[in-house]
């Protein structure tokens, strides 16, 4: 396991693999469709105006819960449990 640090370094650079690997897992769509977001926070509310790792990046954004500063992850899963999106 790596320290906190070492995975702060790493976020970045495993963000657009993960784009890559959801790409591949695309599916078509095939009529009735879900969709489903959810919060990445990078950091406290506190903490927001002095991140750097996503800076340019993030943004404030609000779900259920309350405000958050980082990004909101759209997902649009079909029948077959393939990601549309």
């Amino acid at each position: 396991m790596v320290s906190y640090n070492r995975f702060v370094e790493l976020i970045p650079s495993a963000l657009i693999p993960l784009i890559f690997y959801l790409h591949t897992r695309k599916g078509k769509v095939t009529g009735i469709s879900f969709i489903d977001s959810t919060r990445l926070p990078i950091c406290s509310n506190f903490r927001a105006t002095r991140n750097k790792v996503f800076e340019g990046l993030a943004n404030w954004g609000k779900s259920s819960i309350g405000w958050f500063f980082g990004f909101k992850l759209h997902l649009i899963p079909h029948s077959a449990l393939r990601f549309v999106t």
